[in-house]
C-alpha cells in the first residue's frame, strides 16, 4: 500500500476539507495518508512518501494561500532536484476570477521544473460549477488508486 502526504494551502477551509476527504478515502482503502496544513520546504524536499499531493486554494489574483506560500517560496529559491518525488495536484478556485486556479498552476510549473513526476493530471475544482468538491475528489482518488495498482 502507498503512503500519501497532502500539503495543504487553504484560507476558508475548502482545500483543507478536500485534502482530508481524499486522505480519508485512501485510508479506507488501506493506504496511509497524512494531511499537513503548515508545510515547510523540507516536508516536500525530504519527503519519503510514495506520493506528495499539493491541495491548494487560490486567493487574490491567482496567489498561493498564506500557509502554503513559505513552502513555495523556499522551494522556488532553493531549486532542489525533486526527481525522487511523485506528485498530484488538487487546485480549487473560482472561474469568475481571471487567474482561476492560479496557485495550482504555479505549483505545477515549479514541480515540473524541478523534475518531480506527476502521477495524474491536475484536478481543478471550480467553485462555480462544483460547490461541494467531495465527488470530484472521490473520482480523483479512484484514479489515483488505479494508477497505484497499475
Amino acid at each position: 500500500m502507498a503512503s500519501v502526504l497532502f500539503l495543504v494551502g487553504s484560507t476558508y477551509g475548502n482545500a483543507q476539507q478536500a485534502a482530508e476527504d481524499a486522505a480519508d478515502l485512501l485510508v479506507k482503502s488501506g493506504h496511509s495518508a497524512t494531511v499537513n496544513d503548515s508545510p515547510e520546504a523540507d516536508d516536500l524536499i525530504l519527503s519519503d512518501a510514495d506520493i506528495v499531493v499539493v491541495c491548494t486554494a487560490t486567493i487574490g489574483e491567482g496567489d498561493i494561500p498564506d500557509n502554503l506560500l513559505p513552502l513555495y517560496e523556499d522551494v522556488f529559491d532553493q531549486k532542489p532536484r525533486l526527481d525522487h518525488i511523485k506528485y498530484g495536484l488538487i487546485a480549487l478556485g473560482d472561474s469568475s476570477y481571471e487567474e482561476f486556479a492560479g496557485a495550482g498552476y504555479l505549483f505545477k510549473n515549479l514541480l515540473h521544473s524541478l523534475g518531480a513526476k506527476p502521477v495524474l493530471p491536475m484536478l481543478v475544482i471550480d467553485a462555480i460549477e462544483t460547490p461541494d468538491p467531495e465527488e470530484a475528489v472521490a473520482d480523483w482518488v479512484a484514479s489515483l488508486e488505479a494508477s497505484l495498482a497499475g
